[in-house]
């Protein structure tokens, strides 16, 4: 048990400050839903339903929403799938408009994504680690080193990728914003309108046998190749581009 407690002493740490940030967090939040009489203590714990919802479509409701999402995103980035939970939950808080779901969403991932390149690219390898831990820290950098920064708009938009981890490390290898910033727009973007439109958009109801799951599944697979195939076509020109004109810059030194 001692060995265990001194090997995650910095992992321990940080859970405990993330628990009682979270705990702050809630606090503030419960004081706030108190304080437009949402919940109240009059005759034990009351949740007025119909307060909630004009509250939650007010300007300052919405700058509530995504505050608190991009805040909790950064907070629990250690936690894999955080960003997909926030955002049904967002379908099931606005369920009644999905459009604006979305729109939450998105510029709550857009900010919380933006912050943690920040964190990556000020605070670099050290901070990152300390946050993320070495070893996930190691295998997002091998991803982006391996995979190149094509591919990262693609890592984006599949959950199968650590994307919060790929952001913070995509900070540390100075990667460009006019890159960064397109590849989260494309690639989360995407995700975002699948987590909270793709229930909408597929039939679900319609699927009456196993073979209608197999259709889905060899359609999703076959777009998933596609878009892999032209990514890896795309790297490979700009590389032999980059060749060509390193090789350019060289023969006209030798000249010189």
């Amino acid at each position: 048990m001692k060995e265990f407690l001194v090997k995650n002493k910095k992992r321990i740490l940080y859970f405990l400050l993330v628990l009682a940030i979270l705990c702050a967090i809630s606090g503030i939040v419960a004081l706030i839903l108190f304080g437009f009489g949402i919940i109240n203590f009059d005759d034990g714990l009351a949740f007025n339903t119909e307060l909630f919802n004009s509250f939650k479509n007010t300007w300052y409701g919405w700058i509530m929403f995504m505050l608190l999402q991009s805040l909790l995103t950064i907070l629990l980035c250690i936690i894999p799938g955080c960003s997909m939970a926030f955002i049904l939950l967002s379908t099931q808080i606005y369920a009644d408009n999905l459009g604006l779901a979305f729109l939450l969403s998105f510029l709550s991932v857009m900010m919380s994504s933006t912050v943690m390149y920040l964190i990556g690219r000020i605070g670099g390898y050290k901070i990152c680690s300390k946050i993320l831990g070495e070893e996930d820290c190691d295998k997002s950098l091998e991803l982006l080193r391996v995979k190149g920064t094509i591919y990262f708009p693609l890592m984006m938009l599949f959950p199968i990728f650590p994307d919060d981890a790929l952001v913070m490390m995509a900070g540390t290898t100075r990667m460009k914003l006019k890159w960064f910033i397109p590849s989260i727009v494309f690639g989360r973007g995407i995700g975002i309108i699948t987590i909270v439109f793709g229930f909408s958009i597929i039939p679900f109801d319609e699927f009456t046998s196993l073979y209608d799951w197999l259709i889905l599944a060899t359609v999703l697979l076959f777009w998933i190749m596609m878009l892999f195939k032209a990514a890896h076509k795309f790297n490979d020109y700009l590389a032999k581009r980059k060749a060509k004109a390193e090789e350019k810059a060289k023969s006209e030194d030798q000249i010189y």
